[in-house]
């Protein structure tokens, strides 16, 4: 499945009750739409049920989970993908955004959750928010294919035009592109490298995002960021700075209250730029722990400023994300202060958690075409990743050379007469475990990477993810093959690295 099943997420997650339920009549996907192959008129069903009320959260749940399926299943043969016009495909992309818009306004109804069918119900939300963004991120990568594929074009963050910068209908009027940002908005991006493929994952519930900004307006209306890093900590910047990054996707979320935003973004910009004066940062919070502000991360930045503004009244967001015990060795590598002990009641504000806030209101999303296909590809194989890992207890197996490398690296950052060359790439908090941990995601991860790259290359239209899915599944199929048979297996590609333990 392309990701975790609704019935493990409804154990995890944190939710509110449903004070009505949000989603759908009796729903029943139309026979028609799934074999004509007509995806338009699928989304535009799926919208038009979500405007309804239903009569409990279970018919929700259910309901969703079957349009669910049905968007997971498609292929480019399915819906005669070499036929569509690119007019077409635009049109879909942009119902499909609106109908996430309908979703989110629907969240607004939500309290805290009691029984499982409302947890599931916001549990398929949030699936079907996911899969949607996927189904645009495909229709764009055929356009694009259609069009010849033009990676080579200069597309800039949070602006252009339609389909790949989207305007809520509410704001259509005062927001155009990034000029028109406010203070206190928040952008959640996507990078581009395999490690933010896996922070947007390690969540018991996927998402697609794996960092938040702040926003910034001061006085003379110039803008700036308040970020987080891995590499240097936290630091303030002029907006250009980040909007430079190319970031894959890039959505902007705006706080209800205009005045709170503004006070959150003042003190947090203050905060952090005193210490970055002093050439003294804020260091990265590895432990992902949002409830002590000597460290931050970058969701922890949103959390903190909103904390000072409220006096401690405001809690963002309103569902945090949990983990999943199977994960428990992988995150305490990455240096995420989840144990067994505590797996049950942790939990951390992850990027992805603020497109569910009811409080926020989505303003804009841009997705660069040039990279889409990159970074779907970097999702399906990390999703993967984290399954296999649950479910067959995969562990990543660094090897003896990428400990001395890890090592070496440590003792660098620490002699001072070339420290200052290694600092933005290697933080002094950041220690040989998670070092070699890096090393081995972007080994093992490149060479799925490759695998789906030539697979691409012989054919005429994108993979679809489910067809990315069964690609990804063939080769670690493989692979395993080899590395099971002591006569083959040097000529394992991945498994040295990455393979079955014993717990």
């Amino acid at each position: 499945m392309i990701f975790r099943s609704l019935a493990v997420s409804a154990l995890i997650l944190s939710l509110s009750s449903v004070s009505c339920s949000p989603l759908g009549q009796k729903w029943r996907v139309p026979a028609s739409y799934t074999e004509k192959g007509d995806i338009y008129a699928l989304i535009d069903q799926l919208g038009s049920d979500v405007e309804n009320p239903v009569s409990s959260a279970k018919e929700c749940h259910e309901g969703l989970s079957q349009y669910y399926q049905e968007f997971f299943q498609l292929t480019s043969d399915k819906f005669d993908a070499s036929s569509l016009t690119s007019e077409y495909l635009d049109r879909v992309i942009k119902r499909s955004f609106e109908t996430r818009l309908l979703i989110k306004e629907k969240l607004k109804q939500l309290t805290d959750a009691q029984t499982p069918d409302e947890v599931g119900c916001l549990a398929s939300v949030r699936d079907m928010i996911r899969v949607l963004r996927y189904v645009e991120d495909y229709m764009v990568e055929i356009k694009e294919t259609k069009n010849g594929d033009k990676k080579g074009e200069d597309y800039k963050s949070l602006e252009g035009l339609e389909p790949y910068l989207l305007v809520n209908p509410t704001f259509k009027d005062s927001f155009k592109d990034w000029h028109d940002l406010k203070s206190g908005d928040m952008i959640l991006s996507r990078g581009n490298a395999y490690s933010s493929a896996a922070i947007a994952r390690i969540g018991a519930v996927d998402t697609q995002f794996s960092h938040l900004t702040l926003v910034y307006r001061d006085d003379s209306g110039k803008l700036f960021t308040v970020e987080a890093h891995i590499e240097i900590g936290n630091v303030t910047a002029e907006i250009h700075e980040h909007l430079e990054s190319l970031n894959a996707r890039e959505v902007v979320f705006r706080f209800g209250d205009a005045k709170m935003a503004h006070k959150a973004a003042k003190m947090m910009y203050e905060k952090v730029k005193k210490r970055q004066d002093k050439k003294n940062n804020i260091r990265y919070d590895f432990g992902m722990d949002y409830k002590d502000n000597s460290k931050l991360f970058c969701s922890e930045v949103i959390y903190d400023g909103y904390q000072m503004a409220s006096e401690g009244k405001l809690n963002l967001p309103k569902f945090k994300t949990k983990f999943n015990r199977g994960l428990i060795p992988f995150l305490g590598a990455l240096g995420i202060s989840v144990n067994e002990q505590n797996v049950d009641t942790f939990d951390t504000f992850a990027p992805g958690d603020i497109e569910f806030d009811p409080r926020v209101e989505l303003v804009a999303e841009f997705r660069n075409p040039a990279k889409v296909r990159d970074i779907r590809m970097k999702d399906a194989i990390l999703t993967n990743f984290f399954k296999w890992m649950e479910s067959e207890n995969y562990a990543f197996d660094p090897t003896a050379m990428m400990g001395i490398k890890a090592h070496a690296a440590w003792w660098m950052r620490r002699t001072p007469f070339i420290r200052k060359k290694l600092t933005e790439k290697f933080p002094l908090n950041m220690k040989t475990a998670q070092l070699k941990m890096f090393m081995v995601l972007d080994i093992v991860a490149e060479e799925f990477h490759k695998e789906l790259v030539k697979i691409h290359e012989g054919r005429e239209l994108p993979l679809s993810p489910i067809e990315m899915y069964q690609a990804i599944e063939a080769f670690k199929q493989k692979d395993a093959a080899l590395y099971t048979k002591k006569a083959t297996r040097k000529k394992a590609v991945f498994h040295k690295y990455f393979h079955p333990t014993k717990r």
